[in-house]
C-alpha cells in the first residue's frame, strides 16, 4: 500500500474522528452548564479513580468522619496537581486560581460521581480502565499540548530554548496529579509526605510520566515546537511522497496543525493506556487460567530424558 494511501486512510478513519471529538470536547456543553466537555470528563474520570482508591484502601468511613473538606481537597490535588506543578515551574499563576469556574466544574462533577447511588452502578476499575482509554488519552492531550505550546512561546529565553524543559512539563502535566496525590497520601484523611512513587514503581507505575513526555515529543515534532526537531522534520518531508507540500493551515515548519497533532497524541495515548489496562488487569488472569498441561508435559519429558541417561551411566559403571 502506498504511503500516501495509508496516510489518507489513517486521517479518514482515525485522526479525522479524533479531531472532531477534540473539537467537541473543547466547547461548553450547554449555556446551563458552561464548562467544556474535556474538563468535565477529566473531573469525572479522576473522581471515580480517587473515590475507588479511597474505598479500596478502607478509608471511606474515616474520610467521611473527618469531613468532606479533606476529601474534596484530596480530589482536587489529584485533578490539578500537574497544572500547579507546571505553572510553578513556568512561574505563571495556575488557571484554577484565576476564576471560580474550574472549582464549580470539578466539585459539582465530583459530588455527582461520588454519590453512593451512582458509585453502586459503576463497573469495577478494571472494566473502567479497559473501556475508557480514549477518554484518558483525550483528557491528557489538552494539558500536554498546552504545556508544549506555553513553554515554546515562554517569555524567558532559557525556558523557550530548552527541549528538556518542554518534555519535562509535558510529562508532569499528564502525571503530576497522581504523583502529587500519592506523595501527599491524600487517599488517607491523615495526609503525610511519602516517597514519590515514580522513584520506585517501575515502568507501569511511571507510565503516565513516560507517556506524557513521549506525547509531548510527538506533539512538538508535528508542530515544530523546537529547533531541535527541524532536521527530523525535513527528513520526514523528504521520505514521504509529496512531503514537501505542507498543509495549507500549518505555519512555519510544522507538519500538522495543533488540532491534527493533538489527534495523533490522543491516538498514541489511547493505545498506551489500553495496553496498560490489558497488562495490569487481564494478562495475569489469562496466565492464571492457562491449563497446567504444558508444565506437566515439560516435567514428563524431563523424566523420560532422565530414564534414558541413567541406564547409560549404569552400563559404563559395569
Amino acid at each position: 500500500m502506498p504511503a500516501t494511501t495509508a496516510i489518507a486512510l489513517l486521517k479518514l478513519f482515525l485522526l479525522g474522528p479524533l479531531a472532531y471529538l477534540i473539537d467537541l470536547a473543547s466547547a461548553p456543553l450547554s449555556p446551563l452548564f458552561p464548562f467544556p466537555l474535556a474538563t468535565t470528563l477529566h473531573a469525572a474520570r479522576v473522581g471515580l479513580a480517587y473515590k475507588g482508591r479511597v474505598k479500596a484502601l478502607g478509608f471511606d468511613g474515616a474520610m467521611n468522619a473527618r469531613g468532606r473538606g479533606v476529601e474534596w481537597a484530596g480530589y482536587l490535588v489529584m485533578c490539578w496537581g500537574g497544572s500547579f506543578i507546571t505553572s510553578f515551574l513556568q512561574q505563571t499563576p495556575p488557571p484554577q486560581l484565576l476564576s471560580p469556574l474550574p472549582w464549580l466544574n470539578y466539585l459539582s462533577i465530583y459530588l455527582f460521581v461520588s454519590n453512593p447511588g451512582i458509585v453502586s452502578l459503576l463497573p469495577s476499575p478494571a472494566i473502567l480502565d479497559t473501556l475508557l482509554p480514549i477518554i484518558d488519552g483525550l483528557t491528557r492531550s489538552f494539558p500536554i499540548s498546552g504545556a508544549v505550546l506555553s513553554t515554546s512561546s515562554h517569555p524567558n529565553p532559557a525556558v523557550r530554548s530548552s527541549l528538556m524543559f518542554q518534555l519535562l512539563c509535558g510529562g508532569l502535566s499528564a502525571s503530576g496529579g497522581g504523583l502529587a496525590a500519592t506523595t501527599l497520601n491524600v487517599f488517607n484523611p491523615e495526609w503525610r509526605l511519602s516517597t514519590p512513587p515514580i522513584l520506585f514503581s517501575g515502568i507501569l507505575g511511571s507510565l503516565d510520566f513516560i507517556a506524557g513526555c513521549s506525547a509531548a515529543a510527538i506533539f512538538g515534532f508535528l508542530t515544530a515546537s523546537h529547533p531541535a526537531y527541524l532536521p527530523w522534520i525535513h527528513a520526514a518531508r523528504a521520505l514521504i511522497p509529496n512531503g514537501q507540500e505542507k498543509p495549507a493551515t500549518t505555519t512555519g515548519d510544522a507538519l500538522m496543525t495543533v488540532l491534527g497533532a493533538r489527534s495523533v497524541v490522543v491516538l498514541f495515548l489511547s493505545i498506551v493506556y489500553a495496553s496498560r489496562a490489558f497488562v495490569m488487569h487481564w494478562y495475569p488472569m489469562l496466565v492464571a487460567s492457562q491449563p497446567k498441561s504444558s508444565l506437566g508435559a515439560v516435567r514428563e519429558k524431563s523424566a523420560r530424558d532422565a530414564d534414558r541417561i541413567i541406564p547409560v551411566k549404569e552400563k559404563k559403571r559395569a
